[in-house]
């Protein structure tokens, strides 16, 4: 396992693999390799952790600064939908909620199948 890191871009995702610019993800080795090979990841350092949010969410520490068009952007990327809101506090909001969600989605089946699970990455 190698703990990897976004460095260009907002998202990336692949076949059974995304992630968040700034946030550090473990991947296989061989995963690993081919992200690498992509040039747009690097290998992430205990530093890196620092960038999460501190105060109990999951999305990216910059979030709150982005701009109505990358929020956007960022939320349909994602499959989120912020229609209805009215500012960019509630775009981050409701992004945030949603993150919350399929972060703990994520971990429940990580739980549920004992942490193991198949990336296919072409």
């Amino acid at each position: 396992m190698k703990k990897i890191c976004l460095k260009s871009g907002l998202s990336y995702a692949a076949k059974g693999f995304s992630c968040i610019k700034g946030i550090p993800v473990d991947v296989e080795d061989d995963v690993a390799e081919k992200l690498m090979g992509t040039g747009r990841f690097e290998i992430a350092d205990e530093g890196l952790e620092a960038s999460e949010p501190t105060d109990g969410g999951s999305a990216p520490a910059d979030i709150r600064s982005m701009k109505k068009d990358e929020l956007i952007a960022f939320a349909e990327a994602h499959g989120i939908d912020i229609e209805g809101c009215n500012n960019n506090g509630e775009r981050v909001s409701r992004i945030q909620d949603a993150l919350d969600v399929m972060g703990f989605a994520q971990a429940d089946y990580e739980e549920e199948s004992g942490g193991e699970h198949e990336e296919a990455l072409d």
